[in-house]
């Protein structure tokens, strides 16, 4: 059901292609690996391939009249309090707003678009509702905009009738390939060029300020186009040679496979959706009880198999390119040393340092060294200050707490030896 479509289509048109293509050299982009937790935090949930490729298979907000598009996912692991959500976003727009051979787009363009990402409860019926049942998220449990700059897709490739022959097939004759940009980039699966594409992929990062997760939960990704979204642009962002439409062409990433790498998909096959026509959803729009117009599960109809890419309602599925990063220790815990040495007459300096979730509050209680001040940070306090000659050798007992909520707290001994001074 892959096909490309442009920024405006018929309904009829649509019910027959609503998942825009990456580009014909994008047939094999899918088969590598996906992403590893990088840090000492974990990944939760991971849909994202990585390496990225130049482009995915994408929803079109503006052709399928969509205002917000997600999933319901299920977490892996134990860590609960979110950090981020890396999506992946297709740009398929020109920088000259152009399309075919006359797209142009000068290296590093951007334009700029508010994208929402909502995170609800899951579904209070649950996905064993009979077929036909209204099945919309829970509560909100958090939300969060950020504006974000999202690069045009390059410039049309001047020489597709050579670069692009490679992935010409009997269903796609050259012609099909005009106004595509080539991506020289070697895809690891095949070991060959990517090829030539539609959109360019474009990450997008939403920081949460550390929200407490459920195991369960529906999210979707929600922006404005010009007629479509929660607050459609309309008149007020008119394309012309100053003002970009980028937004008319930025489409959420799938990726084709049956399950994450990380966490799960409760209900393969189905994801949730807010479309204003019954052609922008999978089922039509005409299952009982389900209607248009509101954020909901949209499972395959009889006839229109859109997410997935054959027509017979089997895996692999298309799922938004998207990933849940979270932290594994929330609990204040202090990370410097217990022990310090202070040299008198030397100026001295001694950070205490915790982690935690949200950022701890730092206190030092006891009496420091004369010469010697306080000065604090972000989940830290700075002991520094040159003590006195004056002042005895000795061992000071400091007590460090870290706070981050209440009955959630750290404690630790801190002992300073002076030197350097009287005996």
């Amino acid at each position: 059901m892959i096909a490309s479509v442009g920024l405006a289509a018929s309904p009829s048109a649509l019910a027959k292609a609503r998942v825009r293509s990456a580009g014909p050299g994008a047939a094999h982009a899918q088969k590598v690996k996906h992403h590893k937790v990088k840090n000492g935090d974990p990944t939760i949930y991971d849909s994202i391939v990585d390496p990225s490729p130049g482009n995915l298979p994408s929803w079109a907000f503006q052709a399928t009249q969509t205002s917000e598009f997600g999933n319901q996912v299920t977490f892996a692991g134990t860590a609960r309090v979110l950090d981020n959500v890396v999506v992946q976003m297709a740009s398929w727009t020109c920088g000259n707003l152009a399309g075919g051979a006359s797209c142009a787009t000068a290296p590093g363009a951007t334009f700029s678009e508010p994208i929402t990402l909502n995170i609800y409860d899951a579904p209070a019926l649950g996905n064993s509702a009979p077929e036909g049942t209204l099945i919309t998220p829970g509560s909100l449990i958090a939300t969060d905009t950020q504006t974000f700059n999202i690069p045009y897709r390059p410039s049309a490739d001047p020489n597709y009738a050579t670069d692009c022959l490679p992935d010409v097939t009997m269903s796609s004759p050259i012609s099909d390939f005009v106004g595509t940009w080539y991506d020289s980039a070697i895809d690891q699966a095949t070991g060959s060029p990517v090829g030539c594409l539609n959109g360019l992929l474009a990450n997008v990062t939403f920081d949460f300020g550390h929200v407490s997760l459920p195991n369960n939960v529906v999210y979707g990704i929600a922006y404005n186009t010009t007629t479509w979204g929660y607050h459609p642009y309309g008149n007020a962002h008119a394309c012309d040679a100053t003002t970009s439409c980028g937004y008319d062409g930025l489409n959420v990433a799938l990726t084709t496979t049956s399950t994450p790498s990380v966490g799960g998909d409760p209900d393969p096959g189905s994801l949730f959706h807010n479309a204003a026509g019954t052609y922008g959803y999978c089922d039509g729009g005409t299952s009982p009880g389900a209607g248009v117009g509101i954020f909901r599960l949209d499972s395959p109809g009889p006839v229109l198999q859109c997410w997935e890419p054959g027509a017979n309602d089997t895996p692999p599925y298309y799922i938004p390119a998207v990933q849940f990063n979270a932290l594994a220790s929330p609990s204040p815990t202090i990370t410097s040393l217990s022990t310090a040495t202070v040299v008198a007459g030397t100026p001295f300096s001694f950070t205490v340092t915790s982690t935690g979730v949200p950022t701890p509050s730092i206190r030092i209680s006891g009496k420091l060294p004369k010469g010697l001040v306080l000065s604090g940070g972000s989940g830290t306090e700075t002991i520094s200050g040159t003590a006195l000659r004056t002042d005895r050798n000795k061992v000071t007992t400091l007590i460090v707490t870290a706070r981050n909520a209440k009955k959630s707290v750290a404690k630790q001994h801190l002992l300073l030896t002076l030197t350097g001074g009287k005996s």
